[in-house]
């Protein structure tokens, strides 16, 4: 597989490349580049496989490269410091990004991983990660969930709650719908939170922007669409706070 590095500092993308000949000799770094104006130079003069792409370059970001290459179909694998808000963005749309610094175990991980994708895959995946980077914990960002049969785009206004079922979890949606995927509830927890979802219940993921009331008699709440959910005796006080400060301030 031929590969493209786009890192501005010149020693991790030797490390880089050491790490990719010792341990994965089937990938061949035929360019680099150290900023977005580089990145797009390079693109034009090389083809690849895999382009390995950092965030925070000299001259803007890995996602304005992206976006003037919607037409090539290669894997992006991101490259990144740990910035919350940016590994949210790679979950949420479920791309594939390696936190720096980077370990040859992470990397197999990565590649092993998109070497099942389809075009088609990578594309809508790109797509919703582009739509995302342009907002910051918006209830209009867009989610992919992998379930059992396809890849679904969901947008996240429109999820009612989570619920835990063993180690699948399951999304309820506005229109009725629903839509099951083989991870864990804890997995959704901190990464929706920051969209204004909270924990109720041990087995439930509410999104607050749904709610409609909350029963303190019976300890529950009840969603916009008229659905009840528990609360769990010591999440009530926490949960109605939160509606308060949310809603009035």
């Amino acid at each position: 597989m031929r590969a493209i590095i786009v890192e501005d500092e010149e020693n991790v993308r030797a490390g880089f490349k050491k790490m990719l000949d010792k341990f994965f000799p089937d990938i061949l770094v035929v360019a680099e580049a150290g900023s977005v104006s580089e990145g797009k130079e390079t693109l034009v003069k090389h083809t690849c496989d895999i382009l390995f792409l950092d965030i925070n370059l000299p001259d803007g970001t890995g996602f304005d490269l992206v976006k003037d290459n919607t037409e090539q179909t290669f894997h992006i694998i991101f490259i990144t410091a740990y910035d919350q808000y940016a590994v949210d963005a790679f979950k949420v749309s479920a791309a594939d990004y390696l936190l720096k610094p980077i370990s040859p175990d992470d990397l197999r991980s990565a590649l092993d991983k998109i070497k099942s994708e389809s075009e088609d895959i990578r594309a809508v995946k790109r797509s919703v990660l582009l739509e995302n980077a342009e907002t910051s914990y918006s209830q209009n960002e867009k989610m992919i969930l992998n379930d059992i049969d396809s890849l679904k785009i969901v947008q996240i206004q429109d999820i009612l709650y989570c619920q835990a079922d063993g180690s699948y979890t399951c999304f309820f949606f506005v229109d009725g719908n629903k839509t099951v995927v083989s991870s864990h509830l804890k997995e959704y927890d901190r990464l929706l939170e920051p969209y204004g979802f909270m924990r109720c219940h041990h087995s439930y993921l509410v999104n607050l922007n749904q709610v409609a009331s909350i029963h303190k008699a019976d300890s529950s709440v009840i969603l916009n669409n008229g659905d009840s959910i528990p609360i769990s005796f010591r999440k009530k006080s926490v949960i109605i706070q939160a509606l308060k400060t949310r809603f009035l301030g």
